[in-house]
C-alpha cells in the first residue's frame, strides 16, 4: 500500500530540507517552500476547469488568483505531513483505494491487449467458410442493373421540334439541353439527372415502371423518342449502362470475416484457449467451498469474501439472479477467466505494453491526486473545523439579534386523539382511561384512526386560531384547548373522522426558546463562517510565513519582447472586460516605454479606467492629475482636468433644460 505514497512524502521532505533557493525563472509563478509552480502548472490547471467556466481564468487576474488557489493546496499538503498525516489511517484508507484501483487498470489493461492480440487476433477463418457464406448469401452482393440518364424538357411542341431540329443536326445534346430546357435543376449541368435502376425512383420524375424499363434495355448513346411525364415532354438520352452483376468474394470478404469472425473468436476462447490455460497454471475448484474458498488458480484462491465483494459491485435490480448458487458459480468462472489472463498477460510481458503502461500512468496519477485530497481533507478536518471554535459571545450575539424573529416561540398546543366507529366503541375506551391505561396506549389499542394510532394518537402541535389536523372547520370548544393545561381532555364529540375524543398532551407558551435549546443550531449556523475567517485569516498567513511563499508577479505580465503598439493594444482590449488587468498593462507600458509618444495616452486611459469602469474616482483623479503633471503639452492634460473637475457629476446636468424638443416632420 506504501510503496507510492512513501516516495511521494520523501520526495516532499528531501525537498523541505533542501539547503537554499535558487531565484525564480521568467516563467516560475511562484514557490511554495521549496516546491516551484510555474506558470505552465497553472494552464495545466485550467484545462481541467470546464469550459464554460475558463474564460474567467485565462485572464491576468484569473490566473493569479488560480495561483493563490494552488498555493493554498500545497500549504495544506506540507502542513498535513509535517503533522504526521501521511501515515494517518484514514488517508492511508483513501490510498490504498486508489492504489487498488491501479492493480485492476493494470490488469484490465493488459488484459484488453492480450484478448486482441492472442485471441482476436490469432484466429484464422478458412477460406471455405468464407466461401459457405458467399454463396449462401449471393443475394446480399447483388447489384442491381442502372443506367447514367440525361434528358431536355420542354413544355410545347414549338420547343419540342427546335429541339429536335437541333440534336438532328449534330448539336451536342448538352449544348441543347443548356439552350433549350427548361428544367432549370438539371439544365446548367447538360441535362444529367444521373443515376436511375432497380428498385430506385427515376430523379426528379419520380416511380414510372414503363420508363424505367425503356432506359435499362437502351443502349448507351441512344436518344430516345419524346416521353411525356407529369413534368411535360422529356427527350431523354442514355450515356451509360451498368448490368447486373455481384461483388466478387475478394471484395467482400474483409465483411464477410468481420461477420463470422465473433462466433469463431468466442468459439477458440471457450473450447480452446481457456481449457489450455487451465491446464497451463491449474485450476482448481472445490464445489462445494472447502474453508470458503471456491477455487485455486496457479496457488491463488478465490475465496467467498472476494465473491461477495463482486456482487457488491453488481447494480442492485441485477444482484438477485447472481446471488443463488448457480449465479455465484457464473461469478466464479468471470473470476478464474480474468486471473488465468492476468497470468498469460504477465508472462507475455503485456505489463511492459505502451498501451498499458500508458493506462497505469494515468491510474498512478490519479493516486497522487488522492494522496494529495486526503492529506488536506483530514488537515483541514483536524487542524481547522476542529480548531475554530465559535466564540460564547458570537452565540450570544446571535440570539439576541433574533429572539424576535428566528427563536421566537408562539403559543402552541400539542393535541393527540383517539377516534372509534362507534359510541359503544368510545364507552370501552373512556372505561379503559377511568381504569388507569394511558392515553397513548389507548390510541395504539382502540384508535382506527391509521395515521395517528401507532403514534399514541398525536396530531401534532397546533398554532392559536389553527385548525385542528385532519378535521375541517372549527370545534366548539378550539378557544378553550388552547387555554387549557395539558392532560385536559374534551369530547367525545363526532367529527368527520369519527366518534372524537382529544387530549392536550403539551403546551408552549408564547416567548423566546431558551438559548439552551437552540445553541447548537446557532454553532451550525455559525461555524462555516467562522471557520472560514480562521482558515483564511489565521492558518494561510501563518502558513504562508512558516514554508516562505514567494511569489512573482512579473510571470504574469506579457513578455519584454512585445513591443509598445501591441502592448497598448492589449490593455486597450481589456478595459471593458478586466478593466484591473487594463490597469495593469498601461502602467507596464509606462514603465517599459517612458519616452514613448503614446504615454500621454496611457496615463489619460488609466485614469479613464478608474473613472467609468471601476467607479474608484479617487484614484482616477490622481491618474489625472498625473497627465496634467507630467504631461503639460499633451492635447488630452484638458480633458484630463475636465474629469477632474465634472466626473462625478450626473451627464444629465450638461444638457440645458432649455432646448426645444423638435417637432416631427408630420406636424
Amino acid at each position: 500500500m506504501k510503496n507510492i505514497l512513501i516516495p511521494f512524502v520523501i520526495a516532499l521532505s528531501l525537498i523541505i530540507a533542501g539547503c537554499g533557493s535558487a531565484p525564480l525563472g521568467a516563467e516560475d509563478a511562484a514557490r511554495v517552500g521549496e516546491t516551484v509552480i510555474t506558470m505552465e502548472d497553472i494552464d495545466s490547471e485550467i484545462l481541467r476547469i470546464p469550459p464554460y467556466q475558463r474564460a474567467s481564468f485565462e485572464t491576468l487576474r484569473g490566473k493569479r488568483a488560480l495561483l493563490d488557489h494552488i498555493i493554498e493546496r500545497e500549504l495544506l499538503i506540507l502542513a498535513a505531513i509535517d503533522e504526521g498525516l501521511a501515515e494517518d489511517s484514514t488517508v492511508l484508507a483513501m490510498i490504498g483505494i486508489a492504489e487498488k484501483q491501479v492493480d485492476e487498470v493494470r490488469t484490465r489493461a493488459m488484459g484488453q491487449v492480450f484478448y486482441q492480440t492472442k485471441i482476436i487476433e490469432s484466429v484464422v477463418i478458412p477460406d471455405s467458410l468464407v466461401a459457405d457464406y458467399y454463396e449462401s448469401n449471393i443475394q446480399q452482393y447483388r447489384n442491381d442493373p442502372v443506367a447514367m440518364v440525361s434528358h431536355i424538357l420542354v413544355s410545347s411542341d414549338e420547343a419540342l421540334a427546335e429541339a429536335q431540329a437541333l440534336l438532328d443536326g449534330g448539336m451536342p445534346f448538352d449544348s441543347v439541353a443548356i439552350q433549350l430546357s427548361e428544367h432549370s435543376a438539371t439544365a446548367s449541368q447538360g441535362g444529367s439527372i444521373g443515376w436511375t435502376g432497380e428498385r430506385l425512383d427515376i430523379p426528379f420524375v419520380g416511380e414510372d415502371q414503363e420508363l424505367l424499363s425503356l432506359l435499362l434495355s437502351t443502349e448507351p448513346g441512344t436518344i430516345l423518342p419524346p416521353y411525356e411525364t407529369n413534368l411535360g415532354t422529356h427527350i431523354f438520352l442514355v450515356r451509360e449502362q451498368r448490368p447486373e452483376s455481384f461483388d466478387s468474394m475478394d471484395e467482400v470478404r474483409a465483411s464477410i470475416e468481420d461477420m463470422l469472425r465473433p462466433a469463431l473468436v468466442n468459439d477458440y476462447f471457450r473450447n480452446t484457449f481457456m481449457p489450455n490455460l487451465r491446464e497451463t497454471y491449474g485450476v482448481t475448484v472445490n464445489n462445494p467451498p472447502v474453508d470458503g474458498v471456491y477455487a485455486v488458480i496457479n496457488e491463488t484462491s478465490i475465496t467467498e469474501e472476494e465473491i461477495l465483494a463482486e456482487l457488491e459491485v453488481i447494480p442492485p435490480y441485477q444482484r438477485a439472479s447472481y446471488e443463488t448458487p448457480e449465479g455465484k458459480q457464473l461469478i466464479l468462472d468471470s473470476m478464474i477467466e480474468r486471473e488465468l489472463i492476468r497470468l498469460a498477460s504477465v508472462e507475455a510481458g503485456l505489463d511492459q505494453d505502451s498501451s498499458v503502461v500508458a493506462q497505469v500512468e494515468e491510474a498512478l496519477k490519479q493516486v497522487e491526486e488522492t494522496t494529495k485530497g486526503a492529506l488536506i481533507q483530514e488537515y483541514y478536518q483536524r487542524f481547522v473545523v476542529e480548531t475554530a471554535e465559535v466564540a460564547e459571545e458570537d452565540i450570544v450575539a446571535y440570539y439576541d439579534e433574533h429572539t424576535g424573529d428566528i427563536y421566537h416561540q408562539y403559543a402552541q398546543i400539542q393535541v393527540s386523539a383517539i377516534v372509534t366507529e362507534s359510541d359503544q366503541e368510545m364507552t370501552e375506551v373512556l372505561a379503559a382511561l377511568e381504569n388507569g391505561m394511558t392515553f397513548e396506549d389507548a390510541a395504539a389499542q382502540f384508535s382506527n384512526h391509521s395515521p395517528t394510532a401507532s403514534l399514541g394518537g398525536d396530531l401534532g402541535w397546533i398554532p392559536m386560531n389553527a385548525p385542528v389536523p385532519y378535521i375541517p372547520g372549527d370545534l366548539e370548544f378550539a378557544e378553550e384547548m388552547h387555554n387549557s393545561e395539558s392532560g385536559t381532555v374534551f369530547g367525545p364529540v363526532p367529527t368527520n373522522l369519527g366518534i372524537t375524543l382529544l387530549m392536550i398532551s403539551d403546551r408552549l407558551e408564547d416567548g423566546v426558546k431558551p438559548l439552551a435549546e437552540v445553541r447548537e443550531s446557532i454553532q451550525a449556523a455559525l461555524r462555516p463562517g467562522i471557520v472560514n475567517d480562521y482558515l483564511y485569516n489565521t492558518v494561510f498567513p501563518r502558513l504562508r510565513e512558516k514554508y516562505e511563499v514567494e511569489i512573482n508577479e512579473n510571470a504574469f505580465l506579457p513578455s519584454e519582447s512585445i513591443g509598445a503598439d501591441s502592448l497598448m493594444i492589449m490593455a486597450q482590449e481589456s478595459m471593458s472586460i478586466d478593466p484591473e488587468t487594463a490597469i495593469t498593462y498601461f502602467k507596464l507600458f509606462l514603465d517599459r516605454y517612458p519616452e514613448n509618444e503614446r504615454c500621454d495616452q496611457a496615463q489619460f486611459l488609466i485614469g479613464f479606467t478608474f473613472s467609468e469602469q471601476i467607479k474608484d474616482f479617487d484614484a482616477a483623479r490622481n491618474a489625472f492629475s498625473v497627465l496634467v503633471q507630467e504631461y503639460p503639452d499633451s492635447e488630452l492634460a484638458d480633458d484630463a482636468q475636465w474629469m477632474i473637475d465634472n466626473m462625478e457629476i450626473p451627464i444629465e446636468e450638461f444638457i440645458p433644460m432649455d432646448i426645444p424638443v423638435e417637432e416631427s416632420a408630420g406636424e
